[in-house]
Formats: structure tokens, sequence, C-alpha cells
């Protein structure tokens, strides 16, 4: 086994290598896109159906019966 003794620096050297650096608004702004693809994609079902409940009211069918 390696004798190396890994310092906080070098992990942090590492993780800044693999995953890259951030910029500081970087965060705020990949939040803010969660929550909007979150809002588009409940407007989209919401939607559906609507649209979907509406069409079956317009494509239903009503049966008279009279008595003469």
């Amino acid at each position: 086994m390696s004798k190396k003794i890994i310092s906080e620096t070098d992990l942090e050297e590492a993780f800044e290598n693999f995953f890259g650096r951030s910029l500081a608004g970087e965060s705020e702004a990949s939040s803010l896109l969660i929550v909007g693809a979150t809002v588009l994609v409940g407007v989209v079902i919401f939607g559906a159906f609507t649209v979907g409940k509406r069409s079956g009211k317009l494509l239903s069918t009503v049966v008279e019966i009279r008595r003469s």
C-alpha cells in the first residue's frame, strides 16, 4: 500500500478537476431552471387533462327516450 497522506487541498483539487470550476451564480440559475421546468411540466399536464376532459364532453352521446 502507498504511504502517501492525502490532504484536504488534494481532495479539493481533484474534485475541481473532476467536476469543473463552478461560477458564483451557477447554483441559483440551475435551481431557477429546475423550478421553471417543473412549472412548465405541470402546465402541460393540466392542459392535456383539460383538453381531454372537454373533448370527452363534446363527443359524448345523449340518448333521449320519448313516449308517444
